[in-house]
């Protein structure tokens, strides 16, 4: 096995990205800049991904597994008591197809003591993945989006992407969101909700960078 650590992730949380690599250094090598990568690989070898982009880049080279499948299953893989906190999730629209990631996901928060409350757009249905992939329902966002159709939405102007990160930021009733994807936290974030990223509960790091604690 191979852990493809994912380079925006440890850019935008360090503090799990480092324990995390050194977590799992004990038992798989860590690969480098997945798109720098020019590496063949044998049928035998299974890459470990916690990024979204980098699925998309590495599937054509080798066989991948989520890192969240990979740690649900991994019996000697202690995880922190996180008892008390509430948290809802948000699914990526990128793995609408992929029902062993939102499992595992859920799984993993079980294990750890992690109330889950659930929004209708969950699992297959979500229609979110921060200011890359979304599907924006209100008139006025269509609208906004019919002004320029070949536009990217990440390349929109930036108060019409925060408008649409915030409509999605509303349909949480929880003061923490659990997210498992990069854009998913930034777009959580832009729209001024509190993102948690689940590398942050399976490593411990998440009550070192918020000093409050979780939300009872």
């Amino acid at each position: 096995m191979l852990y493809f650590p994912s380079c925006n992730f440890n850019a935008m949380r360090p503090a799990a990205a480092k324990r995390l690599r050194a977590m799992l250094a004990e038992r798989m090598p860590a690969a480098g800049c997945c798109r720098l990568d020019r590496n063949e690989y044998p049928e035998s070898e299974t890459g470990i991904y916690l990024c979204q982009a980098c699925r998309e880049v590495l599937e054509p080279k080798l066989r991948l597994e989520s890192l969240w499948v990979y740690l649900d299953g991994a019996k000697d893989w202690a995880l922190p008591d996180w008892s008390g906190l509430t948290v809802s999730v948000q699914d990526c629209w990128r793995d609408r197809a992929h029902p062993e990631i939102h499992e595992a996901v859920r799984s993993l928060l079980r294990k750890m003591g992690v109330r889950v409350e659930e929004i209708e757009e969950s699992r297959e249905r979500s229609v979110f993945c921060g200011d890359l992939y979304f599907e924006p329902k209100l008139p006025e966002n269509l609208a906004l989006l019919e002004r320029a159709p070949d536009t990217p939405l990440w390349q929109m102007p930036r108060e019409t992407v925060v408008q649409l990160m915030r409509e999605q930021t509303a349909k949480f009733s929880t003061p923490y969101i659990l997210t498992y994807c990069n854009r998913c936290t930034k777009g959580i974030e832009a729209g001024g909700g509190k993102a948690v990223h689940l590398a942050e509960l399976v490593t411990g790091v998440w009550e070192e960078a918020h000093s409050t604690g979780p939300a009872l």
